[in-house]
């Protein structure tokens, strides 16, 4: 393992306010973040998406399965444990992933996360969830 790679397990394994802190030691300053929400351009509005939804959580943390690392990319699978007082009562919620990371200069240049963001958010939400999975319900009969 890569010392890039132990910066970014720790970081996801304690994902809190105070570890965004050490961004800066695994994402270049011109980081270009893409995930189901978005798309954040630089450190700064990183550290910003990050802390804006880390204030919103009870809890996030992830479970890392796997790491698999060819030429300057890196592809990690996970499953992030959260809870948000607006989904499903606060209750703790798992949701599965990956993760796609450019290197460059050993900091991490582009990340792209890979996930559903309806199983995330809106199968949670009290009326819409229910009538998103009446419909995938409908869908796989």
């Amino acid at each position: 393992m890569t010392p890039l790679q132990q910066k970014l397990l720790e970081l996801y394994l304690s994902l809190s306010n105070e570890s965004l802190v050490s961004l800066a030691e695994i994402y270049s300053e011109h980081i270009e973040f893409v995930d189901p929400v978005g798309s954040h351009q630089g450190i700064t509005q990183l550290k910003s998406y990050f802390a804006h939804l880390l204030s919103n959580c009870i809890t996030c943390r992830f479970d890392i399965h796997s790491q698999d690392q060819s030429e300057q990319k890196l592809f990690i699978r996970w499953t992030m444990h959260y809870a948000h007082p607006m989904l499903s009562s606060g209750k703790l919620l798992s949701l599965d992933g990956i993760s796609e990371l450019h290197i460059e200069d050993g900091l991490v240049s582009f990340q792209r996360d890979y996930y559903d963001l309806g199983a995330m958010m809106y199968e949670h939400v009290p009326l819409l969830g229910r009538a998103i999975r009446r419909l995938k319900q409908r869908l796989s009969s």
